[in-house]
């Protein structure tokens, strides 16, 4: 059995290299200039591990109707880490925004504009696939109210804000995209609270702006019912932020050795605890990120043009994965065949859907993003 895990690892890592190399051949797309490189990097692994964490859920759900978190303390660290991780990397950025604009004014109607560019678009593009899928498992029939047609449809368009409503009485449409939207919200919701952070930068700020933000990040709030726990991770970002204003203080976090300790606190975190969310696992990721920060490539990996070219298909690959699982487990396999799966063959099936992910992420980063991307940076 560990020989059977062993090559599986293998055969994943060897299909998501040659996923990855063979696409940008296929569909060549540059490399852009980022500040941070090695965050760029980190990304693309991000997404991928919590592709592995609902694949693992998938298999559960196949074999028991349910769909919760792992008992497996790694698969369940693998997503929560992950989005962590990508809170952490957003408090990080844009707090660093509001650091630079110290004393300065600061463009919020330009930000939200470009922030709507960079997350609506591809989020568009997917849950027109929700919506398709949706269709075509109700028979292309009208099967719900045409008000709560309508008023699903408006919950979904809204990323979720106040959960993923049943579209035309199809039950758990959320499975259908594994439910990863429910991470925007919160992101939105840092975003609105932005301009009462830069008060502590001493941004300048324009008082209808921090009352028409704040009133916004109240709403999200009340509609989405937030856990105030998932804020905690945007506080490591925002910590981090803080501690690399003076970034050349910092340069020792470099050096492999800390690289090694980073990777050995998330191990013991991960063998002590089944949640990312909890504050220890927390606090090792920030140490992780802080020595990303500080431009630890982790032995070249995360600098390299290869992380660097997954990092930019993440966010295609995090809204797309799900779906893809979906498609091949109720059309391509059915439920009925895939629950006979021994645990190698389901994991093989897995495999095989990472490169159909990877070619529909860069289809779609090419196509629908990074036309937005140029387009909020005019």
């Amino acid at each position: 059995m560990e020989y059977q895990g062993l090559f599986l690892f293998i055969s994943i890592i060897i299909i998501l290299i040659g996923s990855v190399v063979i696409v940008n051949k296929i569909i060549p797309i540059a490399i852009y200039p980022v500040k941070h490189p090695e965050i760029d990097g980190l990304r693309g692994y991000l997404a991928f591990c919590v592709f592995l964490h609902h694949a693992y859920i998938w298999f559960y759900f196949l074999h028991h109707g349910e769909w919760k978190e792992p008992d497996s303390n790694l698969f369940n660290q693998l997503g929560q880490t992950a989005v962590v991780l990508f809170f952490i990397i957003t408090a990080f950025l844009f707090t660093s925004k509001l650091i630079q604009a110290k004393n300065k004014e600061f463009d919020w109607k330009k930000y939200i504009i470009s922030r709507f560019y960079r997350l609506f678009p591809i989020y568009f593009f997917s849950i027109l696939v929700v919506f398709t899928i949706v269709a075509i498992l109700s028979d292309f029939q009208i099967k719900d109210s045409f008000f709560n047609i309508v008023k699903s449809l408006l919950d979904w368009l809204f990323f979720t804000i106040s959960g993923p409503s049943d579209i035309n009485g199809i039950e758990d449409t959320y499975l259908i995209n594994t439910g990863v939207a429910w991470t925007l919200p919160y992101e939105w919701m840092f975003y609105f609270l932005l301009p009462l952070f830069g008060l502590f930068f001493k941004v300048k700020t324009n008082t209808k702006i921090l009352i028409y933000f704040t009133l916004i990040f109240l709403v999200i709030v009340t509609l989405n019912k937030s856990s105030l726990k998932n804020f905690i991770p945007f506080l490591g970002g925002v910590l981090c932020s803080i501690i690399f204003k003076e970034k050349d203080k910092y340069t020792f976090l470099k050096n492999a050795s800390f690289a090694i300790l980073a990777i050995a606190l998330m191990i013991l975190s991960v063998y002590f605890f089944n949640s990312g969310k909890k504050i220890i696992p927390i606090i090792c990721s920030t140490f992780l990120f802080a020595t990303i920060v500080a431009r630890n490539s982790y032995f070249g990996i995360l600098s390299s043009v290869f992380s660097r070219r997954f990092g930019q298909i993440t966010y295609s690959f995090y809204l797309l994965h799900g779906i893809i699982l979906f498609i091949t487990f109720k059309f391509l396999i059915e439920y009925d065949t895939a629950v006979k799966l021994s645990h190698t063959n389901y994991w093989l099936i897995v495999t095989a859907c990472i490169f159909p992910i990877v070619l529909c992420s860069q289809l779609c980063y090419k196509f629908i993003e990074l036309p937005f991307i140029k387009l909020k940076n005019q």
